[in-house]
């Protein structure tokens, strides 16, 4: 015997995958973050800077080196800030019923503003082009609505 709660999770007899959206989105989230990491090993290696962000002073360029190494440490860093917590809102969302193409929507969105942020904001001279706020902003914004459509998704529980 098998039913649907209203909150959309199969209690008894689960079939299928649990997660089809969320568990979509892991390989091009992944594949995104390799890249930053690859990024960051490769800038430590360029300035001989294996641990901290500051490499030797007597380096030609150390500035610029130190520049790039803190660049890729942030990028990298704010991605693994951000992504697990969506992830895990999207993932909570879908476990309640959320409707595939919202979902779909939502990390289509998130994947886009992380990419800005990085490649249209962080590496661009200075660190100051417009993917960096378009990027912040959006990923907020994006987790902000994850947050409030699973807190809508089980409204039920407690009695609204």
């Amino acid at each position: 015997m098998s039913y649907t709660s209203r909150v959309g999770l199969n209690h008894i007899d689960v079939v299928g995958p649990l997660l089809p959206v969320t568990g979509s989105f892991l390989l091009p989230f992944t594949a995104y973050f390799s890249l930053l990491s690859t990024r960051v090993s490769m800038s430590r290696i360029a300035s001989n800077c294996l641990l901290g962000s500051a490499p030797p002073s007597t380096e030609p360029n150390a500035a610029a080196k130190q520049h790039e190494l803190q660049v890729a440490s942030r990028a990298q860093g704010n991605f693994a800030e951000y992504v697990p917590l969506a992830l895990l809102l999207a993932g909570v969302a879908e476990l309640n019923g959320a409707k595939k193409n919202v979902l779909t929507s939502a990390l289509g969105a998130l994947f886009v503003a992380r990419v800005l942020h990085v490649e249209m904001g962080l590496r661009r001279p200075e660190s100051t082009g417009v993917g960096r706020p378009v990027g912040y902003f959006g990923t907020l914004g994006v987790m902000g609505f994850l947050a409030g459509y699973a807190g809508f998704l089980v409204k039920d529980y407690w009695g609204f």
